[in-house]
């Protein structure tokens, strides 16, 4: 039994539970360390809440990291969750106090425009869809909380890049390999960037489906980042509607968000 109340296999005297994923528990028993109180530990804290031996913490934290659960705090020897939890839970962290605050300007922007609206934070290659609001579009786009969108090949994904640092980007790219590199959105993708410090939004063209999005990040502190999008029939947003109205109103939207988001962290 760790520190914290749960089991990692069977009880003294029981008959073993053969079906029991003992790593499993585990490494479900770090993740549990974490809550709005606790929201950046050390191994060595990790080790002592679960009562488990500070090489298997490494190895669990290792793993919960490669697979997107847990995320280095920058600057800090400490780790903090990370968006494949937010993923996990999506559905939930929809009933969150925060994104009940949030989802109604994301709701009158959809409206206003007849088009989708999200919010989103990055997990791995891909931006998870945290909320979505949909106006009364003729063309209603099958995503919705939970979705993942492609960071490299989307508005919401050049947004997370636009606000990275140089050596983020750098980093991110190189991970990427040629997956981030075809030769049709390179030179949208580097024009998006060096735009965004003027403009505060990318802009993102699908000429194929026909779709136009702008979309702008949030930053916190400690690296957090979420971001926000608006997209949908270019014939209701052609490009200048959206480089001259929509983008800008994003972007205010944005900067209207910061501080709910900053007070709802856990979120």
């Amino acid at each position: 039994m760790s520190s914290n109340g749960t089991s990692t296999g069977s009880e003294e005297g029981a008959e073993p539970d053969r079906q029991f994923v003992t790593a499993l528990a585990r490494g479900l028993e770090v993740l549990r360390c974490f809550d709005a109180e606790r929201r950046m530990l050390g191994t060595t804290e990790i080790a002592h809440l679960t009562g488990l031996a500070q090489p298997t913490v490494w190895r669990l934290c290792h793993t919960l990291q490669k697979t997107g659960f847990l995320s280095p705090v920058p600057g800090k020897d400490k780790l903090q969750l990370g968006a494949a939890v937010i993923a996990l839970g999506a559905a939930a962290l929809a009933g969150q106090e925060a994104l009940e605050v949030i989802r109604p300007r994301l709701q009158a922007l959809a409206d206003r425009y007849q088009v989708a609206v999200a919010l989103g934070r990055r997990d791995g290659d891909s931006i998870v869809y945290l909320l979505r609001c949909q106006g009364n579009s003729p063309l209603l786009m099958n995503l919705r909380v939970g979705s993942r969108i492609p960071l490299f090949h989307s508005a919401i994904g050049w947004a997370y890049l636009a606000s990275c640092t140089a050596e983020e980007r750098a980093q991110l790219l190189a991970e990427a390999g040629e997956a981030a590199h075809e030769p049709a959105e390179r030179q949208a993708l580097a024009q998006a960037i060096a735009l965004y410090p003027q403009r505060g939004f990318t802009y993102h063209e699908r000429p194929r489906h026909q779709i136009n999005t702008v979309a702008s990040a949030i930053e916190l502190p400690a690296g957090e980042r979420y971001v926000i999008s608006c997209g949908g029939p270019a014939t209701l947003l052609p490009q200048a509607l959206m480089l001259e109205e929509v983008g800008p109103l994003l972007r205010q939207l944005a900067l209207e968000l910061h501080p709910i988001l900053l007070m709802g962290r856990h979120v």
